[in-house]
């Protein structure tokens, strides 16, 4: 196979692919949009505000680090974007490598360390300080990784540019 062909077909899935992240990202959103907010609001709509406005903090809160990983999916559909109209280099990877680790850390940092306390703040439960989260501070430690790996690749191509202009 040449490398014009793999290319094309490259671009060919990366275009797949990012329609079908679009389509998971609206389904996502709406799902947590309908999951997160719809009872709470009904509520706050009958009852007026009090208990139910509070409800709907907690729900604003519980859904913070969620915004994140939609964030961190929708980098990924513009990653596949750039992908599909031939920008396979270094910079749409690295780029693409820095927005989601850090939206994959955030999110995790906030699920794990800031949530929990908010939580709390608001008179609700879990009751404690930090969410000893396995999933969380795995989700933590990748997108912490990724920005790692997306440095790396910079200096490398920083490096391999420096070397062709030595030869």
């Amino acid at each position: 196979m040449t490398a014009k062909t793999t290319t094309a077909r490259i671009r060919s899935r990366s275009g797949q692919l990012r329609r079908l992240m679009t389509l998971l990202v609206a389904l996502l959103t709406a799902l947590l949009v309908l999951e997160r907010f719809s009872a709470v609001t009904l509520a706050l709509f009958r009852e007026g505000g009090g208990e139910s406005a509070r409800r709907w903090a907690q729900q604003g809160v519980a859904a913070v680090p969620e915004v994140f990983y939609l964030l961190a999916l929708w980098w990924v559909r513009q990653a596949l974007a750039a992908f599909a109209r031939g920008e396979l280099f270094t910079p749409t990877i690295t780029r693409a490598l820095r927005r989601v680790g850090v939206m994959l850390a955030s999110g995790a940092l906030l699920g794990v360390f800031i949530v929990p306390s908010l939580m709390r703040a608001l008179g609700f439960q879990p009751g404690y300080v930090i969410a000893y989260d396995v999933g969380g501070l795995v989700l933590g430690a990748v997108g912490l990784a990724l920005t790692l790996l997306a440095h790396v690749l910079t200096h490398a191509s920083a490096l391999q540019s420096e070397l062709e202009e030595i030869f």
